[in-house]
């Protein structure tokens, strides 16, 4: 066996000893610092008798939710740059958002781009989903009551863009924000602020957490087999 054979298959076997799945992981938590933070405002559902009826306890505002230890729901964490050079394959799944109670859910929510996105009606009432992007298709379609859902195709949202939002014209407290990524590498932050992107392939990163209302940060991380931990601090936005 000649050298050079006998240092290919040796090559070979290394790379037959790591592991096929070899990805790290991103966790880490999204704060607010502020001296005061306000308390969420009740959603005014008055216009609409059948959206008031859903519910038994009165609806927050999503724009901001913050816990007693500052933990922050809602903030959209992705990786910003370091994987241009790479290519992902779309899902054929559609991302899902619901109507439910007069309200979007979820308030935030990351797809790829191509992705379908299917938008249910669990209302059985009237709505009206308007999506104006600045770099997609935008659409304006009213579901009546008798329509439960509705599947947008992958190509109306084929390009990258933060953040997309969806409005209802019927009952203007309804929006969500959708981010559409060129990538599967993003998390929203839960209750207890949160969050977690599984299998990201070794290498360094900038990773950004937006927000609806506080200020966005970024962070840089470097990737390996293991666990990383990024934790975010968010600010209130400048007063103007």
């Amino acid at each position: 066996m000649s050298a050079r054979i006998t240092w290919l298959l040796a090559v070979f076997l290394v790379l037959m000893a790591v592991p096929s799945g070899w990805a790290g992981t991103i966790t880490g938590v999204v704060k607010v610092q502020a001296a005061k933070i306000s308390s969420a405002k009740p959603v005014k559902m008055d216009a609409d008798p059948d959206c008031v009826n859903m519910h038994t306890t009165r609806i927050l505002s999503e724009r901001f939710v913050v816990d007693g230890d500052n933990n922050v729901k809602n903030a959209f964490v992705y990786i910003k740059t370091g994987l241009e050079d790479q290519s992902f394959d779309v899902p054929t799944e559609p991302a899902v958002l619901d109507q439910k109670g007069c309200v979007y859910m979820p308030h935030v929510l990351g797809m790829m781009a191509g992705q379908p996105l299917r938008i249910l009606n669990s209302d059985g009432i009237l709505h009206n989903v308007n999506v104006q992007p600045k770099k997609n298709k935008g659409f304006n379609r009213a579901m009546v009551a008798s329509r439960k859902q509705m599947t947008v195709p992958g190509k109306v949202f084929a390009k990258p863009e933060l953040m997309v939002p969806f409005k209802c014209d019927v009952h203007p407290w309804m929006v969500s924000y959708a981010a559409i990524l060129p990538h599967p590498f993003f998390s929203v932050s839960a209750a207890d602020g949160s969050f977690a992107i599984a299998d990201v392939p070794p290498g360094k990163y900038t990773v950004e957490a937006w927000h609806e209302f506080f200020a966005n940060q970024t962070l840089e991380v470097e990737v390996g087999q293991d666990a990383r931990t990024v934790n975010f601090t968010l600010t209130p936005p400048a007063k103007k």
